[in-house]
């Protein structure tokens, strides 16, 4: 049994945001290796999941039906079933991940009570975080994500149903600054009791998407609400360098950061966020850590995925080598990689010809 808690993880937190199609198990375990503090899945549709068990069960497609904790087990008796099931591959983590959050997102309780209760029988990770921030018109148009904010009723008992099915493990949601005429504060105060015990909170509206200057005044009053409470916030948004974190550690006093577009290609972020934390300068990394790095999440992405993680590292690759000299070259040469010998030699080459990159 995990003996996880958000209150005593160390602060301030430095964690990889959560981000869909791209933060999988090799980009987390790289981010961890460089210093996050702490990693969360892909989020995972609840919808997903308690439809796939109600066929199994010859229920069809109930929204809403409850499956009892016994029927829902039953089905994962059926392996064949399951096997290569994509929910399962976005919770699967490995041990120098933890503490590892699995981060779920719908509008049926009923749904986050099967998925919860697979997830965690499966996987045994840390906690479960619920997205109420996620932007994306496919999460809106469903009644999930950050439009929650207009039904805190329904979001007090998603969490309720979530804590209840997975206690005693911990409950975090993630937030974004507003949602329409609905701020983040209004909306905590709304589901005031509920029993999560942490927050992110994305900085930015969901109208701004991930555009624009996050609204640090957002994270300073969340944090001073969420202070009289003893309950961590970890701030979200626009932070992309260890400047930045610590000039918004400083104006929020929030509990910790999260990072997510500064780290694409970049998970020495984590180190450089540390240091500056710590009032210590950051050597940045040359150009044999990072082809190393690239090497190491490559091999991770195989030995998980299979030959086609390497297809799926493409675009890492890219990242990793933004703003070099002759970036269209490196482009057309790591966007043909199939092979991971193919990709050592590419490296060779630009470890022979290149130098740092101009810019970040």
């Amino acid at each position: 049994m995990s003996n996880f808690s958000w209150q005593t993880l160390p602060k301030p937190i430095v964690a990889l945001a959560p981000m869909s199609g791209v933060s999988d198990i090799a980009m987390r375990s790289i981010a961890r290796r460089w210093g996050s503090d702490i990693t969360f899945s892909e989020f995972i549709s609840t919808d997903a999941l308690h439809f796939k068990v109600a066929h199994y069960l010859g229920l069809g497609q109930p929204k809403g039906v409850h499956i009892s904790k016994e029927d829902i087990l039953r089905t994962l008796e059926d392996k064949a079933y399951w096997e290569d099931d994509k929910s399962f591959v976005l919770a699967k983590f490995i041990e120098e991940e933890r503490p590892f959050i699995i981060q779920v997102f719908g509008n049926e309780p009923e749904h986050f009570h099967t998925t919860v209760t697979i997830l965690n029988q499966l996987f045994k990770p840390d906690g479960f975080d619920i997205n109420f921030g996620c932007p994306a018109r496919s999460v809106i148009h469903n009644g999930a994500g950050s439009c929650l904010f207009l039904q805190p009723d329904l979001a007090r008992k998603i969490i309720e149903t979530v804590k209840m099915v997975c206690d005693p493990l911990p409950v975090s949601i993630k937030l974004r600054a507003a949602y329409k005429h609905v701020p983040a504060l209004e909306f905590l105060k709304a589901i005031e009791g509920a029993p999560f015990e942490n927050v992110t909170l994305h900085m930015r509206t969901y109208d701004q998407v991930h555009h624009g200057e996050p609204n640090w005044d957002s994270g300073k009053e969340l944090k001073q609400y969420l202070a009289t409470k003893n309950i961590p916030l970890i701030a979200n948004g626009g932070i992309a360098s260890g400047e930045d974190a610590v000039k918004v550690l400083e104006y929020t006093g929030a509990d910790g950061v999260m990072v997510a577009q500064a780290s694409l290609g970049n998970p020495f972020i984590f180190s450089e966020i540390k240091a500056a934390i710590a009032g210590k300068p950051f050597e940045p990394v040359s150009l044999a850590q990072r082809i190393e790095t690239v090497l190491a999440q490559t091999r991770i992405m195989l030995e998980h995925k299979g030959p086609r993680g390497i297809i799926e590292m493409r675009k890492h690759f890219l990242w990793y080598f933004k703003g070099f000299p002759n970036a269209a070259e490196l482009r057309g040469l790591l966007s043909k990689v199939e092979t991971i010998d193919q990709l050592e030699a590419a490296l060779a080459t630009i470890h022979q010809t290149q130098t740092e990159p101009t810019t970040a």
